[in-house]
């Protein structure tokens, strides 16, 4: 009896090739790795869990436009439990321009709920009839 033979690339073309060992990592690569993936979880532990640096962005409640010289803006503001909050506070005209300006302090108060805005209404003196009041910025001091 004739025994057939099928040459090499051909049984790899039809079948795959078989697959060598792979190496598994060293004990040194394993300790490397480890003490990567600690410093990375302790790194973003400490980005998700440092305090505030700026305030959470105001939110315009509404406004009402009383006459050409004042404007009533109501904002609400996320108080801070230790540090006072300054925000800006703006009316503009038809053509964004700034008509209104104030800055509006809000004191550091303990008992403050940091999830729970707190409202705040401004009378906004203006030089000319405003089309939109809003609160522009907030930070720290």
């Amino acid at each position: 009896m004739t025994e057939i033979t099928v040459e090499k690339p051909l049984h790899d073309d039809r079948y795959g090739r078989a697959r060598a060992p792979k190496r598994r990592l060293g004990k040194t690569a394993k300790l490397i790795a480890a003490v990567i993936v600690s410093a990375m979880i302790v790194a973003i532990g400490f980005v998700a869990f440092r305090p505030q640096t700026t305030p959470t962005t105001p939110k315009t409640l509404g406004y009402s436009v009383v006459d050409s010289s004042l404007t009533r803006v109501s904002v609400a503001v996320f108080p801070d439990q230790d540090r006072d909050v300054h925000c800006i506070v703006q009316a503009t005209n038809d053509f964004e321009a700034i008509v209104g300006f104030t800055e509006v302090s809000i004191p550091a108060d303990p008992a403050a709920d940091p999830n729970s805005p707190r409202q705040i209404d401004i009378d906004l003196a203006t030089t000319q009839f405003a089309s939109s009041g809003h609160a522009d910025a907030c930070w720290f001091e």
